[in-house]
């Protein structure tokens, strides 16, 4: 009896991880605006996604903290204010410190190195091309890389979910952040630095820049307010 149920919920889960899925992107390109109210029934039309994987879909964003379900009411997405900015960053930062250490300690050369190259790449690219949206998508690909890296690293599953999350709350932070050529240089620069000290195997010096570098990131968010 078992396996029948279990062919049965596999299209649920497949719709819910689609309706999760799109969710999300619509949030990350602005089609639901931080701070949007409205009901289940609004939504599912505006997506066009069914009640059931709609509602499951819902839970598992409310329990990453993206949105909150108010019982007979309605659903609010998450609009970013100081504390979350605040305990978003001081999260990262109790995680990626000890990440960076060990991959100053552990991370291959040519990583290390092919990640240098492409950070130097992009700085120059910015200089003279200034920011469009091509450039865009290449400074979202090396920041998920270079993070990426240093959380892998960790070889921890726990990590890795966790990580996942924040990175969720981060995009979710930029929707409202401007990108300007001097303030993309400046990120890639503090993202050079910590893997100049990678290179050198120092593993005090590339903890304490990435926190650094975590530190600059929360204060030009925290300036937008």
């Amino acid at each position: 009896m078992s396996k029948p149920q279990n062919k049965q919920s596999e299209p649920t889960i497949s719709l819910s991880k689609a309706a999760y899925d799109k969710i999300l992107k619509w949030v990350f390109d602005g089609k639901l605006a931080p701070g949007a109210f409205m009901s289940q029934s609004e939504l599912s039309q505006l997506m066009d996604i069914p009640t059931q994987p709609l509602r499951d879909a819902l839970r598992v964003l409310e329990s990453e903290n993206m949105l909150v379900i108010h019982p007979r009411s309605g659903i609010q997405f998450r609009k970013p204010d100081l504390e979350f900015i605040r305990a978003t960053y001081q999260f990262r930062s109790i995680i990626e410190s000890s990440a960076a250490r060990n991959f100053a300690q552990y991370g291959k050369e040519t990583l290390i190195n092919e990640l240098l190259d492409e950070h130097l790449k992009l700085i120059d690219i910015v200089d003279k091309e200034g920011i469009n949206n091509k450039i865009l998508d290449s400074i979202e690909a090396i920041e998920q890389k270079f993070h990426g890296a240093m959380i892998n690293s960790l070889n921890n599953e726990l990590v890795e979910v966790t990580a996942t999350r924040l990175k969720y709350y981060i995009k979710l932070i930029q929707l409202e952040h401007h990108f300007t050529p001097t303030l993309v240089k400046s990120t890639l620069m503090e993202h050079v630095r910590i893997l100049e000290a990678c290179a050198d195997r120092d593993q005090e010096a590339a903890s304490q820049c990435l926190l650094k570098h975590f530190k600059e990131a929360l204060h030009r968010h925290m300036r937008l307010f």
